[in-house]
């Protein structure tokens, strides 16, 4: 799993999910499966954690859960939102 960031996106190799800068100062990032504005450390976390749940398996590590609570989320919200955002996808 691997995230590849630049000054202005984040992507991931395993997610069609990403992250994108929207203005200079902070909170500037913005997740294309959370609708708020976040922080840059947050954007990483958000990437990290939906790296993290594309392995089912891997729902109820900590690591999830600790990832999620920098989101102000749960892990369960976490999986409804990206879960939504695959519907989405199938159904454009």
């Amino acid at each position: 799993m691997t995230i590849y960031e630049s000054s202005r996106s984040m992507t991931s190799s395993v997610t069609p999910e990403w992250a994108w800068r929207t203005g200079p100062e902070e909170p500037a990032w913005r997740l294309s499966w959370l609708p708020h504005p976040l922080t840059r450390e947050q954007a990483l976390a958000g990437m990290e954690l939906q790296e993290i749940l594309s392995h089912p398996d891997l729902a109820s590590d900590p690591a999830a859960q600790a990832l999620a609570d920098r989101l102000g989320i749960t892990v369960r919200q976490a999986i409804g939102l990206l879960h939504q955002r695959m519907l989405d996808r199938s159904h454009s």
